[in-house]
């Protein structure tokens, strides 16, 4: 495994949110390719035995440059992708070195930095590619290039075409470096210090029973912006035993409720059609929020609210604490967002209490680009707010911070 013949990598897959790190390490005779993508992604690419990397074109203030999508064909027509804007600061030459290889390593870990699968694999890319990636130039990195550059590569895949198709970098695996059937078990005291937790927890790639493994997940992003005594992993009534909300995050000002969607994480769900995963993904967020107005009736029946989580049972005082309430789904498409926000607004004109719904990738997103609570709650009230005034909501772009 890559984190155990070269633990100096771990600093650098935690540092990113998702994408790609290109490295060669000293006396290794292939240069390697680290991808950080959700695991939706990384299955797609065991499933195929590769993926694809597109070089596309970007102008940016009259600058010619160069951004890369990498896309994982669980959709011929609509992969996954994942956007890479490329500036001075991007080492471009490790990229190069990289796509004028035959053969490299290729390790995928996933949004919580777990390292999943790896494989020796060749790369072809044609001369003309390599030409345009050498004589190109990259700009200093500004916050308003890299929205640019992500609208114009959005814009560009979209559109591409046949010879687009013909033209992107292949990469095909061959040797597998780890085994494809990994199970992680995580034995770390700080990850398991929030209310609700065992002593340990566990994953997998391929997941037939969805539910605990997100929950989790999300609460492992959560811990990048609360305290863990402030996370509560499914309360309990104390008057049924029944769930109030899958998450419960309780700060000084704020009780923030989460109420989670997945689905399975198998080939077969994987290779749905778009149409199947937008149906789904209408249905979880239907669901979801029928259970959220359920909770939100629950906290509003007594006061202090009393719950179970764990073997224990709390009191939460909500006093002057503003309630808000957060949907996570598997995955939300940009061309329905007229079909979810009557579906969210149902719940904010009904209790008057705010909602928003992100997909998980977004989510991750929030979480890690944002520095604090403070942030990320100014972005829900940016979203939530819009979403109420206009009957919409949009979508965030949330970038890493970074020094203009």
């Amino acid at each position: 495994m890559l984190t155990v013949l070269h633990p100096e990598i771990i600093p650098l897959v935690r540092d990113i949110s998702i994408g790609l790190i290109p490295v060669h390490f000293k006396n290794d005779k292939y240069p390697t390719l680290v991808v950080k993508a959700p695991k939706e992604a990384i299955l797609a690419s065991k499933l195929n035995q590769g993926f694809k990397i597109y070089v596309v074109p970007v102008k940016l203030e009259n600058n010619e440059t160069l951004g890369l999508i990498s896309a994982f064909f669980d959709d011929e027509d609509e992969p996954l992708t994942i956007s890479t804007p490329l500036f001075e600061e991007s080492n471009t030459k490790v990229y190069l070195n990289l796509f004028i290889s035959q053969k490299i390593s290729v390790y995928f870990f996933d949004d919580n930095s777990r390292e999943y699968l790896g494989y020796n694999a060749n790369i072809e890319c044609n001369s003309s590619t390599q030409n345009i990636f050498k004589i190109s130039s990259f700009l200093p990195f500004k916050l308003s290039y890299a929205r640019k550059s992500h609208d114009q590569m959005t814009m560009w895949f979209g559109l591409r075409s046949v010879d687009d198709d013909k033209s992107a970098i292949s990469i095909s695996f061959n040797e597998s470096l780890v085994p494809e059937d990994i199970f992680i078990q995580d034995h770390v005291p700080q990850n398991h210090a929030f209310r609700g937790a065992e002593s340990f927890s566990f994953t997998e790639l391929v997941r037939k029973e969805p539910g605990p493994y997100q929950e989790r997940d999300i609460v492992k992003l959560l811990h990048s912006l609360f305290l863990p005594e402030q996370i509560y992993l499914n309360p309990l009534r104390v008057t049924d035993k029944k769930e109030i909300v899958d998450i419960l995050v309780a700060t000084e000002n704020t009780i923030l409720l989460i109420q989670a969607k997945d689905s399975p994480n198998t080939e077969a769900i994987i290779q749905n059609s778009i149409d199947r995963k937008k149906a789904t993904t209408k249905k979880s967020l239907k669901k979801a929020i029928k259970q959220m107005k359920g909770a939100l009736r629950y906290i509003d029946s007594s006061s202090p609210m009393r719950m179970i989580v764990g073997r224990k049972e709390y009191e939460l005082e909500i006093g002057e604490r503003q309630l808000r309430t957060l949907v996570i789904v598997k995955e939300l498409f940009n061309d329905e967002y007229s079909v979810y926000s009557p579906i969210i607004l149902s719940l904010v004109q009904s209790s008057n209490i705010p909602c928003i719904a992100l997909d998980y990738s977004e989510f991750n997103m929030y979480t890690s680009n944002l520095a604090d609570e403070n942030f990320f709650f100014e972005a829900y009230d940016k979203v939530s707010d819009y979403g109420i005034q206009n009957g919409a909501f949009p979508r965030l772009r949330i970038l890493p911070v970074q020094e203009e």
